[in-house]
């Protein structure tokens, strides 16, 4: 059985026409169905819709115009050509066809290869339209797949350098803490003797000045009192280090996690970049310095927490890098400086990080900011850092730049136009 090249609706209300209609089209091999009004027309396209109709103008009760805004009014045909036939040729008929969304337009008496001409063009037109409409759907679909897929990975990666983040701060923490405890446990034993010493002085200030004196005199001889202060002193000096440290560690903390990601404000860079420093502390404080040179940098015009993760990836990558090397030589060096520089007519902060690590090859240099593209051992990385810290400093209409050597380490330079108030 050979099968149907479309399935067509033609209207008109003379017999001769649908007759000569339904052979031309048949013997072409298509489905012809025939409707002699446009009631029928309208119920036949509803219960089949078919592939293109063929509508006559002039009929009785409801003209082709008319057949053809009830079909364009339904979702349902509104998608199904329409291609008018009528023996009217004035223009303004024409132009009419058109308006009520007609896509083309036979004048009677009609040529059988014309006609077939304007149906197999517009079939094949419905078809690559039909197609294009699928691909775009099939593409939306990947699109929000692949940007579903994006998201999770971008939090996957956040979550990875908050794991890294919350294991240096509680290390941090740790160690203050330690102070404040060890301290506290001290005083605990100093109170004793120093609150036998208060009801002495009670004691001699009640009028028994002899007993208490011998008393205090025993005191003495068992609690040496200037070792007794000194302790105390050093306890109390202690416990107020800790917290202090404590302090500046969760005041760094929160510079560094700003839950304001998408806002812009004026910040403090370097204070950005001491924050991103101090919480990395643990990860370098035993065998690499940190050397600042900060410039005189106004307040800048950023989305603060975004480019908190920008600072940490880099300052982290370099940490590595160092960490890297198969011996750490005494001299090994983080350098953070800052300067404010003119560029293509706009003031922009730079901020360099360079480390004394292992450095990079051309070859590596060329995929470094590539998604998922890494040099570090399996769970080191998942190669999105460097990505995402692009893209940040692109959304800052800035950029990074790249200067290392195998063997001689790396400097990252990361450009931040000011943004126009």
């Amino acid at each position: 059985m050979t099968q149907s090249r479309g399935n067509i609706l033609v209207v008109d209300d003379t017999p001769a026409n649908l007759q000569l209609l339904e052979s031309i089209l048949q013997e072409r091999g298509y489905t012809v169905r025939a409707a002699i009004n446009g009631r029928l027309a309208i119920k036949a396209a509803r219960l089949q819709p078919p592939d293109l109709v063929m509508l006559d103008i002039n009929m009785p009760e409801m003209n082709g115009f008319e057949v053809c805004r009830e079909l364009k009014n339904d979702p349902q045909s509104a998608a199904i050509p329409v291609i008018f036939v009528s023996a009217a040729v004035e223009t303004a008929d024409k132009l009419h066809a058109f308006e009520e969304g007609g896509v083309d337009y036979v004048t009677k008496p009609f040529q059988p290869m014309e006609v077939l001409a304007r149906v197999e063009t517009h079939l094949e037109l419905a078809r690559v339209r039909s197609e294009l409409q699928r691909q775009n759907q099939a593409l939306a679909q990947a699109l929000q797949t692949l940007t579903r897929a994006q998201t999770q990975l971008v939090q996957s990666e956040k979550m990875a350098a908050l794991g890294l983040l919350t294991a240096g701060v509680a290390h941090e923490l740790n160690n203050p803490l330690n102070f404040i405890s060890a301290s506290v446990q001290g005083l605990q034993k100093t109170v004793a003797p120093v609150d036998q010493l208060m009801l002495l002085c009670q004691d001699l200030a009640g009028g028994e000045a002899g007993a208490a004196l011998r008393r205090l005199q025993a005191w003495i001889g068992a609690n040496h009192p200037e070792e007794l202060r000194q302790e105390m002193n050093e306890l109390v000096s202690n416990a107020c280090y800790g917290a202090n440290r404590a302090a500046e560690i969760v005041a760094s903390l929160r510079i560094f996690s700003r839950l304001d990601e998408a806002d812009r404000k004026n910040v403090n860079l370097h204070e950005c970049l001491d924050a991103a420093l101090l919480l990395l502390h643990n990860r370098y404080k035993d065998h690499i310095r940190i050397e600042r040179r900060y410039g005189d940098l106004p307040l800048w015009l950023c989305q603060p927490g975004r480019l908190n993760q920008v600072f940490m990836n880099l300052l982290g990558n370099a940490v590595d890098a160092i960490n890297a090397k198969p011996a750490h030589a005494a001299d090994e060096e983080i350098r953070v400086s800052t300067r404010l520089q003119e560029r293509g007519g706009r003031s922009c902060a730079v901020v360099e990080i360079a480390d004394t690590g292992i450095g990079m090859s051309d070859e590596v240099k060329q995929h470094l900011f590539e998604p998922f593209f890494t040099t570090k051992e399996v769970g080191g990385g998942v190669g999105l850092g460097l990505a995402i810290s692009h893209g940040i400093v692109r959304d800052h209409e800035g950029s990074i730049e790249v200067e290392s050597r195998e063997g001689q380490g790396s400097l990252f330079r990361v450009v931040l136009p000011q943004f126009e108030v």
